[in-house]
C-alpha cells in the first residue's frame, strides 16, 4: 500500500483500525522528504492525543534514520517559515494547530493522520486543511473505512487529493440528491461500480488484507459484545419531558436541538439545573459488577462526565481542560493497570489511540453518531485485542430512538462492507498493473 500511495503522490488509504497506517504514512513521509528540494518540508497532521504513540511506533521501526519533528501549536507559523536547516525537515502536529493564520510557506508535503477530520468540510480544519494542500505535489490521508452510505467523506477526501473542485461536484457526478431524508445522497442507478472504480485510482480500501490475496498476519478480532440495558426514567424526567413534548411515549425526537435537550435530561440536566436519573446509579453497578476489569466510560456533555468522575475518584478523568501532560500520564497509567477505570469524550480520546487493556466500555448516551461510537470502540477491540470487548450502552425510553440509529448503522455497515470490499478489489486491479 505504501509503495502504491508513493506512485501516485496523492492517496488515500481507508483501512481498518490496527492495519498498519501509521506504518504506510511513515514510509510515505520518508519518500516525499526525500524527493522534495532540501528547502521543502513535510508535515503529519494528527488528533492531539496520537502523536506520542506515532513517534513512538516512528522509533520502533526506523531508529534514527527517519527523525520526526513534535511542532506545538505555538510554534508551527515559525516551523513553517523559516530556513529547513538545523531543523528536521519532518514535523507532527495537531489538527487544533491549524489556526485561520497559517501560511503554506515551505511546505512541501501534507499527510492528515485520521483524515476523517476532513468530513466537517465547512469547519476550520477541513477548510485550513484544503487551503494548507492546495498545489502541494505530496499528499496522503488515513483514516479508518467509511460507512458504506458515508459519501461525504470520500467527496472530502476527493477534493482534498485534487481529484474533483469542490464536494458539490463529485457528488453530482455519482449521486442524486433526495432532499432533506435521512439518505440525502443516493448513488445513481448502475453507478456503484463506476464509483469505487474511480475511487480506486486514488484510493484503497481495506478492511481483511486476505481479500486482496496478501498474508493476513493479523488473526481474529476477539467480537464486540453490545449490551443495550433499560433504565427507567424518574418521576422528574417523566414530567418534564411531557411537559416540553406534550406526549405520553416519545417515538421521535425531531431535529438536533430537540435532540440534544432530551440526552441532556436523560443524564440528569435541565438548562443548567441537576435533575433526579437513574442513569449514573446504573453505570456504577455495571462497574462495581466486575470492579478489576479495565473500563472505558464514555460521555458526551460535560456535566455529565462531572456527575461520572464523581462516582469513581480514583479514575482517569480527562476532559478539555485536562493539560497534555497530565493527559498522557492519565493514559499510561490506565494502561499499565493503576487505574481501573478512564473517563472521556469519544471527541477527546475516541480516535487513533491503542485502549486494547479496556475490556469494558460503557456510554452514557450517544448522539446519532455512528463515526464517534464506531471510532470510540475501536480504541479497544483492534488488532492486538485478546478478549471480547463487551459494549454496554444504558438508555432511557427517550434516549432510544437515538441509540436505534446508531445501531441499526452498524448493521447496516457490517452487511454491507464485504460487497463494498469485494468491488473496490475488482474495480482496483487494473489500476495495480504497472
Amino acid at each position: 500500500i505504501a509503495e502504491m500511495a508513493i506512485a501516485k503522490q496523492k492517496f488515500a488509504v481507508f483501512a481498518e483500525c490496527g492495519l498498519g497506517k501509521t506504518l504506510v504514512m511513515l514510509e510515505f513521509a520518508r519518500h516525499a522528504a526525500a524527493s522534495l528540494p532540501q528547502n521543502k518540508s513535510v508535515l503529519i497532521v494528527s488528533p492531539l492525543m496520537v502523536i506520542r504513540e506515532t513517534l513512538e511506533e516512528c522509533r520502533h521501526w526506523y531508529g534514527a534514520t527517519l527523525p520526526i519533528e513534535p511542532i506545538r501549536a505555538a510554534g508551527l507559523t515559525e516551523w513553517l517559515t523559516c530556513e529547513t536547516y538545523g531543523r528536521e525537515r519532518i514535523g507532527i502536529t495537531n489538527y487544533d494547530a491549524l489556526t485561520d493564520d497559517l501560511t503554506q510557506g515551505n511546505l512541501g508535503a501534507l499527510i492528515l493522520d485520521e483524515s476523517s477530520m476532513l468530513k466537517s468540510h465547512y469547519g476550520k480544519w477541513g477548510q485550513k486543511c484544503l487551503e494548507l494542500g492546495a498545489g502541494l505535489a505530496w499528499k496522503l490521508c488515513c483514516t479508518g473505512t467509511p460507512a458504506p452510505n458515508d459519501r461525504i467523506e470520500y467527496a472530502n477526501h476527493a477534493v482534498f487529493l485534487d481529484h474533483f473542485p469542490t464536494v458539490n461536484s463529485f457528488l453530482a457526478r455519482f449521486f442524486v440528491n433526495r432532499g432533506q431524508t435521512d439518505n440525502r445522497w443516493e448513488l445513481k442507478p448502475h453507478a456503484l461500480e463506476p464509483f469505487y472504480r474511480a475511487l480506486s485510482h486514488w484510493a484503497i480500501f481495506l478492511t481483511n488484507p486476505a481479500t486482496y490475496g496478501w498474508q493476513d498476519n493479523c488473526g481474529t478480532v476477539p467480537p464486540i459484545r453490545v449490551h443495550v440495558d433499560h433504565v427507567e426514567m424518574t418521576r422528574e424526567q417523566d414530567a418534564l419531558v411531557r411537559s416540553l413534548t406534550g406526549k405520553l411515549v416519545v417515538t421521535s425526537l425531531g431535529g438536533i436541538t430537540s435532540r440534544s435537550t432530551m440526552g441532556q435530561i436523560a443524564k440528569g440536566n435541565h438548562k443548567g439545573d441537576d435533575i433526579a436519573t437513574n442513569k449514573y446509579e446504573h453505570i456504577k453497578a455495571i462497574v462495581d459488577k466486575q470492579p478489576n476489569r479495565s473500563t472505558i466510560i464514555w460521555c458526551h456533555f460535560n456535566d455529565e462526565q462531572e456527575r461520572v468522575s464523581a462516582l469513581f475518584p480514583d479514575a482517569a478523568n480527562i476532559d478539555g481542560s485536562t493539560p497534555q501532560a497530565r493527559r498522557q500520564e492519565l493514559i499510561d497509567e490506565f494502561k499499565s493497570g493503576q487505574r481501573k477505570v478512564l473517563i472521556s469524550k469519544p471527541k477527546i480520546l475516541g480516535f487513533g489511540l491503542n485502549l486494547q487493556v479496556a475490556t469494558r466500555q460503557i456510554f452514557s448516551g450517544l448522539q446519532d453518531s455512528y463515526e464517534e461510537y464506531y471510532q470510540a470502540v475501536k480504541r479497544s477491540n483492534r488488532i492486538g485485542s485478546t478478549e471480547p470487548l463487551d459494549v454496554h450502552i444504558p438508555v432511557t425510553e427517550i434516549e432510544r430512538p437515538m441509540i436505534e440509529t446508531v445501531l441499526r448503522k452498524a448493521r447496516m455497515i457490517e452487511s454491507d462492507t464485504v460487497e463494498q470490499e469485494r468491488i473496490f478489489k475488482q474495480s482496483s486491479q487494473l489500476n495495480w498493473s504497472r
